[in-house]
């Protein structure tokens, strides 16, 4: 979910179309790594530590996704003479809204988060204060309508399946296997979180002997629960060559299995019975909006009928809410049954309706796009996303000790959800952005060498079965039961860290980029 998909479209007319795709694919060696395109000219190598890809461009024969008018892939390549990609990509072809709109969910990801943190103080008596935390969506009720807004993980799938079926008919294409394609991308979406957990695990055995245990244990669940994506992600992206074939068969009508499987997963879960089958949604609602996503093509072609999607996807959210058994919160919120663990159908009329949305600003989006002052921050963003997603909540952790200890030595907060707590939420965005820029100079390089790291082929078929499943089930626990006792914890760390360097290919492999032939 970071730089290595990048997207490009051409031919938005009626005629069959296709999608061209910068996407990290099992490329032969010695491939230019398709990570940046030629008009990426803002690839974060000065603020990553890390020198920037040569690339000459997204190419045709690189295996992008034709759909014909039922919005289905075609993964035959066309002729040489009709591959218009055989030159460099033209930058105006290339579809950089599928890039922001992942740089600008990780954005509203990061606010989402501080602006939820509702920290405050009360008197000790002492000329001192203690802090207290909250979760602004139970503190102020009213504000889980944002959650409509800022809950853009729905468009995280959306986008994601796009990309992935892009990348995965680009390996088709050439020859490549699942077993090489799955075990390149585990390493790249695994990668950035071995240095977080190690430096939190290194964090919960310096300090339970010293500080409350209340604060040492929220600390380490609010790093680690937002760990499910990946291992969600993950799964998903195993997938891929199921939901690419049901693509083809079924065009966009291929999301209704996945969509109708949900639904009755909610039926038995709102019933109360086996609460249990609960858990086969992360599978069912994340697997139906990927699914979704593979039809971008085709929607992007019929985005005047963007008002169908996020009328009818916030009209079917609404009848859930409104008259069915749906929370209002789009996010998890403490008595009440969530809508995001596991996830419900709420989130899929959600994300239908945000595309909706997206659908209607395509065009000025792609407009603003084309000027390279708001397209280089796209692309910086986008290097370095699964990092900023990881250590954005380690930054607010350091935030809250800042609170404490100014508290300590007798400096209070607002009410949270006052008029005056809400005119310092800027100061305190301003705070945890001078924190967090330190931590992703030296943690980003992690993820942006593992872009551009030599491709792994020859993996077994077992191995990257094995490899899926035991990366799944080690974020799992980590997700549910953090990272204490730091013993136990301790090995799904080193699984994921054995995966890695599992995954990794020899020193002696052939780069991934030509450095000689790297233009300034």
């Amino acid at each position: 979910v970071g730089a290595d998909e990048c997207c490009t479209s051409q031919g938005l007319g009626p005629t069959p179309r296709r999608h061209r795709g910068a996407v990290s694919g099992n490329g032969a060696p010695g491939d230019r790594n398709p990570a940046v395109s030629a008009d990426a000219g803002a690839f974060p190598s000065d603020d990553w530590g890390v020198d920037p890809p040569d690339t000459d461009g997204v190419r045709a024969q690189d295996g992008a996704m034709f759909t014909n008018e039922s919005g289905r892939p075609n993964t035959q390549p066309q002729p040489e003479a009709n591959r218009p990609g055989a030159t460099e990509t033209d930058p105006a072809e290339r579809d950089r809204v599928v890039d922001a709109v992942r740089a600008g969910c990780l954005v509203v990801v990061v606010a989402g988060h501080w602006l939820m943190a509702a920290i405050g103080t009360e008197a000790t008596g002492t000329g001192a204060y203690r802090v207290q935390l909250a979760n602004m969506l139970e503190l102020r009720p009213w504000t889980q309508w944002l959650t409509w807004v800022l809950q853009v993980m729905p468009l995280f799938f959306i986008v994601g399946g796009f990309a992935n079926a892009v990348s995965w008919t680009r390996t088709v294409n050439r020859g490549g296997r699942w077993a090489d394609w799955v075990a390149n991308r585990m390493r790249r979406l695994l990668a950035p979180a071995i240095g977080l957990l190690a430096v939190w695990l290194v964090v919960v055995a310096v300090a339970q002997p010293f500080l409350d245990p209340r604060l040492v244990h929220g600390g380490h669940r609010l790093v680690t629960k937002p760990l499910w994506f990946l291992g969600v992600y993950l799964v998903i992206t195993a997938m891929t060559p199921l939901l690419v074939r049901l693509q083809t068969r079924l065009g966009i009508w291929a999301v209704v299995p996945w969509a109708v499987a949900a639904v009755a997963v909610d039926v038995l879960r709102f019933n109360d019975h086996d609460t249990a089958l609960a858990s086969l949604n992360f599978v069912f609602v994340w697997a139906a909006l990927t699914q979704v996503g593979m039809s971008w093509d085709r929607l992007v072609a019929n985005r005047d009928r963007w008002w169908m999607l996020a009328g009818g996807g916030y009209l079917a959210l609404g009848l859930l809410v409104g008259i069915g058994p749906y929370g209002l919160s789009m996010v998890g919120v403490g008595g009440k049954v969530s809508n995001m663990a596991p996830p419900s159908i709420a989130l899929l009329a959600l994300g239908c309706a945000q595309l909706g949305l997206i659908l209607a600003a395509w065009d000025r989006l792609r407009s603003v796009l084309a000027q390279e002052r708001y397209w280089t921050p796209v692309m910086r963003i986008g290097a370095g996303g699964m990092t900023l997603y990881l250590w954005h909540l380690t930054a607010m952790a350091i935030g809250v000790c800042l609170v404490a200890l100014a508290a300590s030595l007798g400096i209070a907060q607002p009410t949270p959800g006052s008029a005056l707590w809400w005119a310092t939420r800027p100061l305190w965005f301003g705070v945890l952005a001078v924190v967090l820029s330190p931590i992703l100079r030296r943690a980003a390089p992690v993820e942006v060498r593992s872009l551009l790291a030599p491709q792994s082929t020859g993996t077994p078929l077992w191995a990257a079965v094995l490899g899926v499943t035991a990366g799944a089930a080690a974020i799992a626990y980590l997700v549910i039961e953090g990272l204490q006792p730091v013993g136990p914890a301790v090995v799904p760390v080193l699984v994921l860290a054995a995966l890695v360097r599992w995954l990794s290919p020899p020193n002696d492999a052939e780069p991934a980029i030509d450095r000689a032939d790297r233009s300034a």
